[in-house]
């Protein structure tokens, strides 16, 4: 039987932080409950600003609801990122942008497109205190996001985040590769490219698809060499490995450079078991 009444753990942990709007170390929080971290009590208001630009993502990220009264909205602190990290939010946050004509909207619906190539069209329309997320298909019909494969659901919050996001920020996703085909896990993989070479943010990502492994093997190891798509420059990419060896967790850099498929494949079958 689960003890309920268990102490809740926690984590603490120190950030260095080196932006425009501050600089320095803080000490943080983590509980068991919210994986999102606590800044210390009387934070000053450049290291708030700071910390907008960190945004997270859940792996249980939520699917998407038929629709939703648009009041429905979770509690945020002064600090924390607009777009819930389980995305039970997005069709609230879509809407703002939708009804505020963003600019980066065409940005977010091309990506979506190349998830789901029947996509055409994609909106957040508001009727009466109701909202939802619709896409009009190919065939010019219109269908609400919620009836739609359970994998374009779950990552319409990724997109969402990547895309709208400020310049500069640093995005941590967990397993953004959840329920996506393949291919489709490469179309993240050149988005998360394209946010950090054009966009000028930071993506970290944990995984355990070898297909999220393998086009950047193409792009900075000796991998076959992908075709038209944006490509991870090996100076702005590191990878990192976890294993749990009895008690403890083993953390290693592992550098794609001059790694060919073989070598990689081995390595990652042995790691993976």
């Amino acid at each position: 039987m689960a003890n309920n009444h268990q102490p809740q753990k926690k984590v603490r942990a120190s950030l260095n932080l080196s932006g425009p709007s501050y600089t320095g170390s803080v000490a943080v929080e983590f509980n068991g409950q919210n994986p999102l971290f606590f800044p210390p009590q009387q934070t000053n208001q450049a290291l708030l600003e700071e910390l907008r630009n960190g945004w997270y993502f859940a792996p249980s990220r939520a699917e998407v609801q038929p629709n939703l009264h648009v009041s429905n909205n979770p509690q945020q602190t002064a600090w924390s990122q607009p777009l819930d990290p389980f995305g039970s939010n997005v069709i609230t946050y879509l809407l703002e942008r939708y009804t505020s004509r963003d600019p980066k909207w065409v940005v977010a619906e091309e990506w979506l497109k190349k998830i789901d190539p029947k996509l055409s069209i994609l909106k957040s329309p508001l009727r009466r205190d109701q909202g939802s997320i619709e896409t009009q298909q190919a065939s010019g019909v219109d269908v609400n996001m919620a009836y739609q494969g359970t994998g374009i659901q779950k990552t319409l919050t990724v997109i969402a985040g990547i895309v709208f996001s400020p310049e500069g920020s640093t995005l941590v996703v967990e397993e953004p590769e959840i329920h996506l085909h393949p291919r489709s896990q490469e179309v993240i993989v050149d988005l998360f490219n394209t946010a950090v070479n054009e966009w000028h943010k930071q993506v970290i990502f944990t995984a355990h698809s070898w297909n999220m492994l393998l086009p950047f093997l193409s792009d900075v190891g000796e991998g076959t060499k992908r075709g038209n798509h944006p490509k991870a420059l090996p100076d702005n990419f590191r990878l990192v490995t976890f294993a749990q060896i009895g008690d403890n967790v083993e953390i290693k850099d592992f550098d794609l450079k001059g790694k060919n498929f073989k070598a990689v494949r081995d390595h990652f079958k042995q790691l993976w078991g």
